[in-house]
Formats: structure tokens, C-alpha cells, sequence
């Protein structure tokens, strides 16, 4: 490409257009720099969408190929399981009951238990205040206003012999 030629090229083509702009009347001139203005801003508004539907269009693919690879090693892993479950001659079920009785093994704790009644007015503990003494350890009598923390209600757990 002549890069001389071009130039000269595009200087003809501005000289003709200020000479035709210089040639409109004063609103002639106004309304040709108004619509100059709103389709450059046509112009950015366009690339924008088309720059972002880009952009989505790009993240959806890689997504979705991720979710593709994601559920074929899914699917490789089940076929697996079930090849192991096959050959070693067990079921499924068994090895759930196994997973399940060992996760309720570690998961105990010590049962704590509680005594039914206030200590100072010897009246019986609503179903709210044994919920309220669980969760904060800390209760106070509906019937005598008596402040009771939870190591003034657990019952001492005593062995007989």
C-alpha cells in the first residue's frame, strides 16, 4: 500500500467535507454535529453489546465444557464404583450402613441430663425453659424468677453399686 497516495487520499476527503460543512447554514451546521454525535454514540453502544455478548458467549462455552469434563469423570468414577462393588462382591448398601454407623460413632457425645425441676421453688420446667437451658445454659424460672445455669441443672450421674 502507497502510504503517500492514502494520505492524500483522506486530506481530499476532509477538504470536501469542510467545504461542504462551511457551505450549510448555522442549523444546517448544528444538526450535521448532533447527528455526528449520536452515531458515534450508536457506534460505541453497538460495540459495547457485541463486545459483551462476546464475552458471555465465551464464558458460557468454557462453562459449560467444565460442566461436560466435570460429569464424565462423574460418570467415570460411578463405573469405577460399581466395577469395585462387582468384583469384591459387595453392595452398595453395605457400604453406606458402614459410612453412616461410622460418622454416628465419632459424632456422640456424652448425654447430659437435666433436671425436671427448679432447684429454690420445686416446680416442674416448661418445655420452652428445657430448650432455653440447652441452647444458652442459661434459664430463669417462669415460676419464682430463680437464675439457673446449666452445671446448677445437670443431675449428677451417680453409679450404684
Amino acid at each position: 500500500m502507497d502510504w503517500e497516495n492514502f494520505l492524500e487520499n483522506i486530506g481530499v476527503w476532509y477538504n470536501t467535507f469542510v467545504e461542504w460543512y462551511l457551505a450549510q447554514p448555522l442549523y444546517g451546521q448544528v444538526l450535521a454535529i448532533i447527528g455526528l454525535v449520536a452515531l458515534l454514540a450508536l457506534t460505541v453502544t453497538l460495540l459495547y453489546y457485541i463486545i459483551k455478548g462476546i464475552a458471555y458467549l465465551i464464558y458460557y462455552i468454557i462453562k459449560g465444557i467444565f460442566y461436560l469434563l466435570k460429569y464424565i469423570g462423574y460418570g467415570i468414577y460411578k463405573l469405577f464404583e460399581g466395577f469395585y462393588l462387582l468384583v469384591s462382591g459387595k453392595s452398595k448398601s453395605q457400604t453406606q450402613n458402614n459410612n453412616q454407623y461410622n460418622i454416628q460413632n465419632n459424632s456422640t457425645k456424652e448425654p447430659r441430663i437435666f433436671l425436671e425441676y427448679c432447684s429454690e421453688c420445686g416446680k416442674k420446667f416448661t418445655n420452652k425453659m428445657k430448650y432455653h437451658l440447652e441452647s444458652t445454659e442459661i434459664v430463669f424460672c417462669v415460676n419464682c424468677g430463680t437464675r439457673l445455669r446449666i452445671d446448677q441443672a445437670i443431675q449428677p450421674l451417680t453409679v450404684s453399686h
